[in-house]
């Protein structure tokens, strides 16, 4: 191979290398570059070679750029990587890979730089993915642990407001109501009742609940709850924006009702000048690798919600902990940082999910997601008709393990009129049903026991009398478990704290057949 095939050679190699390949002056300016280098950056050979080396690089990276060349100037190294971004003609960034070298003289003088850059956009990319997911895996985690916190704290604290609200009801039973006594009695009942409204909230977060879902229209669910709120907040202008056709849901109303109450809420306080609530409907397919999709929410077909205010919007930090309980940017006494946790927590009951964005000074946009109904809700079966319709007392099994519950229970019942058995253990519950099966007008369940579960207990005593009406109570429903058993025939639910006005009327419209 003579000089001018060598030659040759080594220019079609260095026009045809899948790599770009520049070559800069002493100055850093370029005096060579091949059609990889110009396709990546999109400039044409004559405005490239107008440029230099800092002229390519990005601001942010100029500096390391800087010190890594002045390191192979100084003869500390003879060539160095780096990982930089690149600006195209168009002004866009693309993140390559470049190694530089040094073509030196025979004195040791730099003459030339020598670089060779690899696009890593889509390497780059996948790691964001990557580590996007890391993010949410472990976000996921941490919310599913705090949630379980939640409720087992839910569950005991409502046994606790329990028997403070069933001795009250019994002593506001002996009291005229001019009594000296029967205000105080009362202040300790409302007290009570917001205790139990926050419970509430905590085992929303929990993935409690969910006891009345069945086939709903977000938009007639969402007009509803949109109109309630501007009517009460004349400052903020609501608009809203129905999509036609809009994917129904299986969802308790109550439960998406509070959700959107407690975001409309929360925009509000966002805009304590005024501004506007926009609210809009969707039918949304969220494919698998959805950036905003949560790992564990199902990819298909969603009925979507978009809070979008124009609020003080929030940053990075902020955002990372919105849905944890008791977290809030207001002061202590204007809110107690459950309305987002909650949100969260009953939508992802219901199998959904939801997504925030949103800027310092530029607003805030929540999306909710709810999974689309597939087919309509089954229907509760209609209540089989009771065998001791003309008995002049009425016979009920009570099951409650917490001592104090199962005594105070025990005692409204009796004061209501009723004849109380007592079971303090499933195992208990079915040797007392055995002995007085015949006798039992009602079976009040409660749903979360050591051993057997009320579940479990259910499911037994329904096999061996399904005609006998079953009340189950419970202060915190685990995943559901609560509408589980409503499902499979249970007749109603209680949810603790309940005083005896809530309780006789329950009984009475289970025996009624109402």
């Amino acid at each position: 191979m003579d000089f001018n095939q060598r030659e040759q050679l080594l220019q079609a190699l260095f026009e045809n290398a899948p790599l770009g390949i520049s070559i800069a002056d002493s100055a850093g300016r370029f005096v060579e570059v091949n059609q990889a280098f110009l396709d990546m950056l999109g400039y044409t050979r004559e405005a490239a070679l107008a440029l230099s080396i800092l002229d390519v690089t990005h601001p942010d990276d100029r500096a390391e750029t800087r010190r890594l060349g002045e390191e192979v100037g100084q003869g500390k190294t003879s060539s160095y990587r780096q990982e930089k971004r690149f600006v195209t003609r168009e002004g866009e960034s693309i993140w390559a890979m470049v190694r530089v070298t040094v073509l030196r003289d025979a004195a040791g003088t730099v003459r030339y730089w020598l670089g060779i850059m690899e696009n890593i956009m889509e390497r780059r990319q996948a790691e964001k993915e990557r580590q996007q997911m890391a993010v949410q895996v472990q976000q996921a985690q941490k919310m599913e642990a705090i949630g379980t916190l939640a409720g087992g704290i839910a569950h005991d604290f409502n046994n606790l407001l329990m028997a403070i609200q069933g001795n009250i009801s019994l002593l506001l039973l002996n009291k005229e109501p001019h009594h000296r006594d029967t205000t105080y009695l009362k202040n300790i009942e409302t007290a009570v009742q917001r205790a139990s409204e926050l419970t509430r909230q905590i085992v929303g977060f929990a993935r409690g609940g969910k006891y009345e879902a069945r086939i709903t229209d977000l938009n007639q669910v969402l007009a509803k709850t949109a109109d309630m709120f501007g009517r009460s907040k004349k400052e903020i202008t609501v608009h809203t924006h129905l999509q036609r056709g809009l994917w129904a849901v299986e969802a308790d109303q109550s439960q998406i009702e509070q959700v959107l109450l407690g975001m409309f809420v929360n925009a509000w306080q966002a805009m304590p000048d005024g501004g506007e609530l926009r609210l809009t409907t969707t039918n949304a397919v969220v494919e698998p690798q959805d950036s905003q999709k949560p790992p564990d929410a199902p990819a298909g077909r969603y009925a979507c919600i978009a809070i979008v205010d124009t609020g003080v919007g929030m940053d990075a930090g902020v955002q990372a902990r919105i849905f944890e309980p008791f977290f809030t940017t207001k002061a202590t006494s204007q809110a107690t940082g459950m309305g987002l946790s909650s949100a969260f927590g009953i939508i992802k009951n219901h199998r959904g999910f939801i997504s925030v964005q949103s800027q310092p000074g530029r607003g805030s946009i929540f999306r909710i997601y709810l999974p689309a109904a597939g087919e309509e809700a089954p229907l509760s079966p209609p209540g089989p008709t009771r065998r001791h319709a003309s008995k002049a007392v009425r016979t009920i099994l009570l099951v409650e393990d917490e001592g104090i519950v199962a005594e105070i229970g025990s005692q409204m019942l009796e004061r209501l009129g009723y004849r109380v058995l007592v079971a303090k253990s499933g195992a208990e519950a079915m040797s007392l049903h055995e002995q007085h099966q015949a006798e039992i007008d009602l079976v009040i369940l409660d749903m979360i026991m050591p051993g057997m579960g009320g579940g479990v207990v259910f499911d037994r005593l329904h096999a061996l009398s399904p005609e006998t009406p079953v009340l189950l109570s419970s202060g915190y429903s685990l995943n559901g478990q609560a509408l589980d058993i409503l499902k499979r025939g249970c007749r109603g639910f209680i949810q603790k704290p309940f005083n005896i006005e809530q309780l006789q009327q329950k009984i009475r419209e289970i025996l009624s057949g109402d």
